[in-house]
């Protein structure tokens, strides 16, 4: 459930707070209230602080709140994805309030900030929280936004705002995010990177298309019930795309009998779990090339496959261009 209002109702009794800390314990993370000549905990748990290309942080993480405190700070012009998944948000921006709801499912939404915003969270005591914040600078945006392109006029407005809808393959990235909290070496770093990429490609797709579409999807994702597994499903297959994975040994993995797994798959997901599969290689790979982190030979093999001609063809199959092409462009 996702509100969006005018006014907040935040009580009285509330603790106002201007100045927050992190403090990295061997155990948890703790998040400080500094008051005075005294520090408050304000809540605790593990909390992910990534950022790269000093365009583009990663927030988040799993965390319990211990203060009944509301946090005000100022926070620089940004775009600011929050996608729930367990709990409840309340937090605004200038007069923007939302109220985020995870007890029927994630939930999330996007808000833009063109200028420097008041921000405001409010922390309530016994409340869990599982959450992720992708933030975008503005300059990120503009160096990829061209003329005519639809998310132009959401990233010019002040306070522009739009509920999300959590798929299925939107979840599995943020699951695999979060377990992959704090990545350390290359190939972490990498993989870590991209799953914030492809997350954020998702984003921007909903972004880019009418609201009035944007709400009937969302209102048809609620009508459709998922099982449980097939969910986890996802998240497991997002962690392992590097691993080779057969429907025998997933459907072992979750239970489940291949005859199932697929049924349940397509019933929900209107894919095949192979098709899933190949779809996500290609796309990472698609991403390693624009980057320049591979060459094509090399994404061919790790997308599965053994002949690149084969690659090749997929990957225009599904992008409509060839990787030498997307290379020639970069």
């Amino acid at each position: 459930m996702v509100s969006m209002e005018g006014q907040s109702d935040i009580g009285t009794r509330t603790r106002k707070a201007l100045l927050t800390r992190k403090l990295a314990l061997p155990d948890k993370d703790l998040v400080m209230v500094l008051e005075s000549n005294r520090q408050i905990p304000l809540a605790e748990g593990d909390f992910i602080s990534y950022r790269f290309h000093d365009d583009i942080r990663v927030h988040g993480g799993t965390s319990l709140e211990l203060d009944n405190s509301q946090v005000v700070a100022s926070v620089p012009g940004a775009l600011v994805a929050t996608l729930l998944l367990e709990g409840r948000l309340d937090f605004g921006y200038d007069g923007l309030e939302f109220s985020l709801n995870a007890a029927q499912g994630a939930v999330g939404v996007v808000a833009n900030m063109v200028r420097p915003a008041a921000f405001r969270r409010r922390f309530t005591p016994g409340t869990r929280v599982c959450k992720l914040n992708l933030i975008v600078a503005p300059a990120w945006l503009r160096r990829r936004i061209t003329p005519g392109c639809p998310v132009a006029d959401f990233a010019n407005r002040h306070l522009a705002c739009r509920h999300l809808q959590v798929s299925a393959d939107m979840l599995g990235h943020v699951r695999a995010i979060l377990a992959l909290s704090h990545p350390q070496t290359l190939a972490e770093k990498l993989r870590f990177e991209t799953l914030v990429h492809g997350l954020a490609g998702m984003i921007f797709d909903q972004v880019a298309r009418p609201a009035e579409e944007a709400t009937e999807e969302a209102e048809a994702g609620q009508n459709r019930t998922t099982d449980g597994r097939i969910e986890r499903l996802v998240t497991f297959i997002e962690s392992h795309l590097h691993e080779e994975l057969t429907l025998a040994r997933l459907a072992a993995d979750f239970s489940m009998s291949v005859s199932s797994l697929q049924r349940q798959f397509k019933q929900n997901f209107n894919l095949t779990v192979g098709g899933y599969i190949r779809r996500r290689r290609l796309e990472i790979a698609r991403q390693q090339l624009e980057r320049g982190l591979v060459t094509i030979t090399e994404a061919a093999y790790e997308s599965g496959y053994q002949h690149p001609s084969n690659f090749t063809a997929a990957f225009r199959r599904a992008f409509g261009m060839s990787p030498h092409a997307l290379c020639g462009e970069r």
